[in-house]
């Protein structure tokens, strides 16, 4: 039998406590799994992920995976035995939708924010179109972008340096989130064809891919 996979009573038992990344340790699970050639459609399988937390959604991202190979997730187990000896497994640290922070209170523009245009809002802004070059959206909470974002934005206004910033294209003039302030160098900075967040992380504003 194949190192890659033992039974465990009527479930089978994938190995999955070597991995740092969630990112490996989904990969390593396709892996395996396509190494299981010879199990019937809906058998269930346990995955041992040791000392380990994940997330709701990575645990659904894994159950996906079972799926895709026509599998069921019977049970995640851990080893844990002390809660302080507890590994949070984060995906690369990419951020995920649901970790970001809610107000109450959201603004919804549904146009473009032109050129010398500036638009406050006191909570979330949601704009239905691009901010043009020389166009700014100041928000108090966070700043989603449904479109290309290529004036200002400033986020977290009042301090907060948990807002984010967010849009489908993300090619600003500036960026600013509570006191922190950044720009793309001339000339360095290509679009991409994913959408993109900036946050703050150890003290200066990132941009990063957007786990949806």
């Amino acid at each position: 039998m194949s190192t890659a996979y033992k039974p465990v009573s009527n479930s089978m038992l994938i190995d999955l406590k070597a991995y740092n990344t969630f990112a490996q340790m989904k990969e390593g699970l396709e892996n395996k799994l396509a190494l299981m050639t010879d199990l019937p459609i809906g058998s269930k399988v346990n995955l041992d992920i040791g000392k380990k937390i994940l997330s709701n959604k990575q645990i659904r991202d894994l159950e996906d995976t079972l799926l895709d190979y026509g599998m069921h997730l019977d049970q995640l187990m851990s080893g844990r035995l002390d809660k302080d000896e507890n590994v949070d497994l984060e995906e690369d640290q990419a951020p995920l939708i649901e970790d970001i922070k809610h107000y109450e209170n959201t603004a919804l523009i549904c146009r473009h924010i032109r050129s010398g245009q500036k638009k406050f809002v006191p909570g979330n802004a949601v704009v239905l179109g691009d901010i043009n070059p020389g166009a700014e959206l100041i928000a108090g909470g966070n700043i989603l972008v449904m479109g290309s974002l290529r004036g200002l934005a400033h986020a977290g206004v009042f301090g907060d340096e948990e807002a984010i910033i967010t849009a489908y294209r993300l090619n600003p003039t500036q960026l600013r989130i509570a006191t922190h302030i950044t720009r793309p160098p001339d000339g360095e900075r290509n679009e991409v064809d994913y959408p993109e967040v900036a946050r703050i992380r150890e003290g200066r504003v990132v941009i990063e891919k957007l786990k949806i």
